[in-house]
């Protein structure tokens, strides 16, 4: 009898002794996995400073970057500790770009050595968040974005890329002076007859041909994207102020709104960390490369991470 009392007794010890995990701001009523939450304090352990969390997969509740995310951190700003190193790990697709922005700056006012971390992927305003890091830790496969602005359509009831319609319109112009070239070319072999009488004619044909197609813009719409676009670009260049040149945050802003052909483009980290600007290729972002700990850490974070619908905040112990 005294052995099963025993037994007893230490069977309700270590059941009491499993800790549980949870999450600082969402979701706060129920518990995090335990194998993931360790695996981010054991990232935590590896890179020497707290790590706060934007993981958002699904349509949940805050599934994206947006003023309830916004608001959340600002409630808990008094967690980020003035003047000592702290990172943001994002698994995000994005969201609006003000309230990326703003959420940049709260960690940037509290400390000179934000660091953003990317295992997976962070797209769209979640790339613009992750340029206000003094340094961005990215894993092997990981990818960044193209800040392109996503607008809800009211035709389509659904959100679309403002880099569509303003890609568009820079596509008729290159393809206007192309057919107005070719134009050139055929009416002066046919005829020899001088440069300035040929003009005329080779613009009325390239003229003809597009018209019907620009009349289809909506001038409206089409500045309105490129306003977003605009907006954007001018918000990365104030986050990347602090860490980059005015010159090199300018130059990596632009790159990011206006060299990409679709919102879905994938920036790797290789992309990321190059610099050739003669032939325009990648972007030059200071990237660290971390040790094969942190690597393996990143690798076994990825199932957890694509499976997690909303982790925000700081894991904590319960």
């Amino acid at each position: 009898m005294e052995d099963n009392m025993t037994t007893q007794t230490n069977t309700t010890s270590e059941t009491t002794s499993i800790l549980t995990y949870k999450a600082s701001i969402h979701p706060k009523d129920q518990p995090v996995p335990t194998e993931f939450a360790k695996l981010i304090i054991k990232l935590e352990a590896e890179l020497g400073f707290p790590i706060w969390l934007i993981v958002q997969n699904g349509d949940a509740e805050l599934s994206e970057i947006d003023m309830a995310v916004y608001k959340s951190f600002r409630a808990a700003k008094d967690q980020i500790e003035d003047g000592k190193p702290v990172g943001l790990l994002l698994h995000s697709p994005g969201g609006q770009a003000s309230y990326a922005y703003k959420i940049a700056r709260l960690f940037q006012r509290r400390s000179d050595k934000f660091v953003s971390i990317v295992p997976h992927y962070a797209k769209s305003a979640a790339t613009l968040l992750a340029l206000a890091g003094k340094k961005i830790i990215m894993g092997r496969d990981a990818e960044l974005g193209p800040l392109d602005v996503q607008m809800w359509d009211q035709e389509k009831e659904d959100y679309d890329s403002a880099l569509n319609a303003v890609q568009s319109l820079e596509r008729l112009n290159a393809y206007a002076l192309t057919a107005m070239d070719q134009a050139m070319r055929l009416f002066y072999a046919r005829t020899h007859k001088r440069p300035e009488l040929l003009l005329p004619l080779a613009v009325e044909y390239a003229t003809s041909m597009l018209k019907p197609m620009i009349e289809k813009i909506d001038s409206v719409d089409l500045t309105k994207r490129s306003r977003e676009l605009k907006v954007a670009e001018d918000y990365a260049i104030r986050l990347m102020r602090t860490n980059y040149s005015n010159t090199n945050a300018l130059r990596i802003a632009t790159a990011l709104v206006e060299r990409y052909s679709t919102h879905g483009f994938v920036i790797d980290r290789h992309e990321a960390s190059e610099l050739d600007v003669e032939r325009s290729i990648g972007l030059g972002l200071s990237i660290e490369l971390v040790k094969k700990s942190v690597e393996d850490a990143f690798d076994a974070l990825m199932p957890h991470l694509e499976s997690a619908t909303v982790v925000i905040g700081r894991i904590m112990a319960e």
